[in-house]
């Protein structure tokens, strides 16, 4: 290697195998959502208790920056967002008014013209809404259940992250002091450099991080100044410079101050489209191994998919951002559900121009004025930018999580929503969480990052799914290394239980999609149709200095393994209890590789959702299917959109289990 960043511990770090799960369970949650503290419309009190109907666990987060609402209010309305007037607002709240807001007085400008005072997130994360989890999860009602604070993040130079430090949170004295010190010294949109309000923080890296950074970025000086500990005045970088330098240098904090506490796993990672310089958007592909290289235990994920799902374009993804791929894939972004070129390039590696956007060219629906480098081009496959990563042998999963505002057009308790699920009504994050772990804001990060997770939407299946490779006596689940010798067998299995009976959806009328291949299958009643093994060689680590390292497109290596699509049941005819599959496959070792599953309702070949091999086509053609039913609402205008799309397109996702041969 040139400049030695990734060194053969570093390498072992990001490669590293997790532990053998102990006893435990799969329990579900949710990481990315809103409340009055940041642009959403219920209070961390009202979405912590709804939220804990639904699921075990719960991180309530919000933008970091700053806010005038009092959040302790829900705002269903947005009422406090939209006027200075009322009690609502921090300012007019607070017994002290505006001596109680703390740090650099700054202010923000209202819609109806008027100045009001901000209160910067650390010490709402502090004051306020830390005392609001407590009280909810201290119920009755919520004994058992795990609930704390995280941030989505505003990150220097990209798209936001969800991301969280446990520490304190357990304590005998629950504090977000660590959470609120990260948000100070990394939100892009904060110029404080009041220590805190005199709690005396800085944000310097060590010496000796600060120069494993300055090696990733030898030779990178579009990414800015490298060195960024020289960025820091008065111990805070407020001007952001270097964008993706301080973004990395964040993660790597987290990693060397709070290590197996913390996370920081990249939001909703298509919608801006990919990164530009001096602009708060998007990733690519090099940034994602940047953060994963310098932080392997903080950042070990993304969500590609993404929250928002009945929304208009799922996932709030657009050609006029434009998003990566523009639309979602099933629900899911193309960096794991599709496959995605190198930005500004063709899948053949020529690049776009002006051209492809007038009519007939590839990118007609795009603005005349779109910036071609501005474009990802996707397409429906499985060499996805996720399969690229675990093709290195990275330890990275997948995420997904509901980032509730609220329900569009609808109120917060209607069942009809144009905007956002509560969290768990519809999307599920499973971890493995052991027994007995005393503190259970750590235990729950543990889990997220031992990659021994799922993801589930609409109830397709339970949460006791088990997904293992087996060769001899040794088993390895997700996020787990199997180490085998070259021409052993081994066995994949995946038990799963579809379960019988009604999900969360109230529409009862049978699935618009299903009906144009003639299954009758109601939309509350899901039925799961198709099973897929991925696999894909891996072929270790791509270094800094190759061209490779900035190629979002997986390995010709990785293929479907496995489908099935029998599962004992009669379509248009629900089976009367939970029914448990028991799938297996069975390969010859020959080489390293990883193994992933993910399963629909939708079977391959479904028109304008699924291509012949049951990979998921672009989400904004499900307008072409009608819905023809009487019990089909109004507000979806005819065509399969909004909460009746979602409901039509389930899916899940495991992550992935690796596979080593080894020589003895």
């Amino acid at each position: 290697m040139k400049n030695n960043v990734m060194s053969a511990a570093l390498a072992a770090a990001v490669l590293g195998a997790a532990g053998t799960a102990t006893a435990g369970q799969y329990l579900s949650g949710d990481f990315h959502n809103h409340t009055t503290c940041s642009d959403g419309s219920t209070s961390v009190k009202t979405l912590t208790r709804k939220s804990l109907e639904y699921l075990d666990w719960f991180i309530q987060v919000g933008h970091s920056g700053r806010g005038s609402r009092d959040c302790r209010i829900s705002d269903f309305l947005y009422m406090n967002r939209d006027s200075d007037a009322g009690s609502g607002l921090w300012v007019n709240s607070l017994p002290g008014g505006a001596a109680d807001i703390k740090g650099d007085i700054r202010y923000e400008t209202m819609r109806n013209g008027g100045q009001v005072q901000t209160m910067w997130r650390w010490q709402s994360l502090q004051e306020f809404q830390v005392p609001s989890i407590v009280e909810e999860r201290n119920l009755p009602a919520n004994e058992g259940k795990t609930a704390f604070l995280g941030l989505e993040w505003v990150v220097p130079g990209h798209e936001h992250t969800s991301a969280s430090i446990s520490n304190g949170q357990y304590g005998e004295e629950p504090n977000a002091d660590a959470l609120a010190q990260f948000e100070y010294c990394f939100a892009s949109n904060s110029d404080d450099t009041s220590m805190g309000g005199g709690q005396g923080w800085t944000c310097e890296l060590s010496p000796e991080s600060n120069d494993k950074l300055k090696a990733l970025f030898a030779g990178r000086p579009e990414e800015g100044p490298a060195d960024y500990n020289a960025t820091l005045v008065g111990g805070v970088n407020t001007d952001d410079s270097g964008d993706h330098v301080k973004s990395t240098a964040a993660v790597m904090w987290m990693q060397e101050n709070f290590p197996g506490e913390s996370f920081a796993v990249q939001s909703h990672i298509e919608r801006q489209g990919p990164f530009t310089p001096g602009s708060n958007r998007g990733y690519n592909i090099e940034h994602i191994r940047d953060w994963n290289s310098m932080a392997p235990e903080v950042a070990f994920g993304f969500e590609s998919e993404p929250g928002h799902q009945s929304s208009g374009g799922r996932g709030g993804y657009s050609t006029s951002r434009p998003t990566a791929g523009f639309y979602t894939f099933g629900g899911t972004g193309c960096y794991a559900g599709a496959e995605a070129a190198k930005p500004g390039y063709h899948f053949d590696g020529t690049p776009i121009t002006a051209a492809d956007f007038l009519a007939g060219g590839e990118f007609e629906e795009l603005s005349d004025s779109t910036d071609p480098a501005r474009v990802t081009a996707c397409r429906p496959g499985i060499r996805t930018m996720w399969d690229a990563l675990l093709s290195e042998g990275r330890r990275f999963w997948y995420f997904a999580s509901s980032d509730w505002h609220n329900r569009g057009s609808f109120g917060p308790l209607d069942f009809e929503t144009t905007g956002d699920f509560w969290p768990g009504e519809y999307q599920k994050q499973y971890v493995w969480l052991e027994d007995g772990e005393e503190d259970e804001a750590k235990a729950v990060v543990d889990a997220l990052r031992s990659g021994n997770s799922f993801a589930v939407r609409g109830d397709l299946i339970k949460g006791d799914l088990e997904f293992k490779a087996c060769a001899g006596h040794r088993c390895a689940t997700m996020g787990e290394t199997l180490k085998v010798r070259k021409g052993q067998m081994v066995w994949v299995v995946l038990e799963l239980t579809d379960p019988q009976g009604a999900n969360n959806s109230q529409y009862k009328f049978d699935n618009p999609a299903l009906l144009q291949i003639g299954k009758r299958v109601p939309l509350n009643e899901p039925e799961l149709a198709q099973v897929d093994l991925i696999m894909g060689a891996v072929n270790g680590l791509v270094e800094p200095t190759d061209a490779d390292y900035y190629n979002p497109l997986a390995p010709a290596s990785t293929h479907i393994a496995r489908t099935w699509t029998d599962f004992g049941k009669r379509w248009g005819h629900k089976h009367k209890r939970d029914q448990r599959s028991k799938l297996i496959h069975l390969f010859k070792a020959s080489g390293d590789s990883y193994i992933r599953a993910r399963g629909s309702n939708l079977p391959a070949g479904t028109p304008y959702m699924r291509d012949m091999d049951g990979n998921p086509l672009r989400d904004d053609l499900a307008a072409n299917i009608p819905c023809e039913d009487a019990a089909c609402p109004t507000h979806i205008n005819g065509v399969l959109n909004y909460d009746v799309e979602a409901w039509a397109d389930l899916t899940f996702h495991t992550n992935p289990i690796f596979i080593e041969v080894v020589n003895d």
